[in-house]
């Protein structure tokens, strides 16, 4: 299915995604209204790509052909997105080929209700690293994130033993001291964005549509 994907859309996936692909982590079981009770139970002491990332859902390679198929509203065809995970809006996070340097292909965030594509990371590594610090940063008790679902001390350590393959030796570091700690503010939280994930065109947006 991703050696059909790349023959039928013209693109390439980096050499991380194959290996998550490779590796069954982008599988997050059957998504319904039961997942959480169902599905969740099975695969939280594995947890498979960005489980408790932020506001994420990650696609199987079938929604990922569904979401090309249909395409964005009015874009511009010098934009090429290759979707991997939408929010509950449907916004893709998208790798952004236009930007490809070497082995690292930007992370998008595209907006379907926006004609705006905001750069979140120069590669996939990297923007797991961010998902991972942004998953404790600033949890609202009143909104319980699933990383908090039932134990989040052990929630974090499984997140971080089946991702730390993924991850520089340095980023596992960090996120393991987090994690320890518990919690991250936003003030933090960008401290190590900018130093550790800082590249020319991190946190720039374009307009993706034409004639809007």
């Amino acid at each position: 299915m991703l050696e059909e994907l790349e023959k039928d859309y013209g693109f390439t996936y980096p050499a991380l995604y194959k290996q998550l692909y490779k590796d069954g982590m982008l599988d997050w079981g059957e998504l319904g209204e039961d997942w959480l009770d169902k599905v969740y139970p099975a695969i939280k002491t594995a947890p498979p790509l960005l489980l408790y990332a932020h506001d994420l859902e990650v696609m199987a390679l079938t929604s990922v052909d569904e979401e090309m198929d249909e395409g964005l509203i009015s874009p511009d065809p010098v934009h090429r997105f290759v979707p991997f995970a939408l929010n509950a809006a449907g916004d893709w996070f998208a790798f952004y080929f236009n930007l490809q340097h070497g082995e690292d292909v930007p992370i998008v965030q595209v907006f379907h209700s926006a004609n705006e594509a905001c750069i979140l990371a120069k590669n996939l590594q990297d923007f797991i690293f961010l998902q991972m610090l942004e998953a404790i940063t600033d949890l609202d008790p009143r909104s319980p994130a699933l990383i908090a679902h039932g134990n989040m001390k052990e929630n974090c350590t499984n997140f971080l033993r089946t991702h730390v393959p993924y991850l520089t030796p340095h980023q596992a570091k960090i996120v393991e001291a987090v994690y320890d700690y518990g919690r991250l503010t936003n003030v933090a939280l960008h401290e190590i964005v900018e130093k550790e994930m800082n590249f020319q065109w991190l946190d720039s947006s374009f307009p993706y549509q034409t004639g809007r």
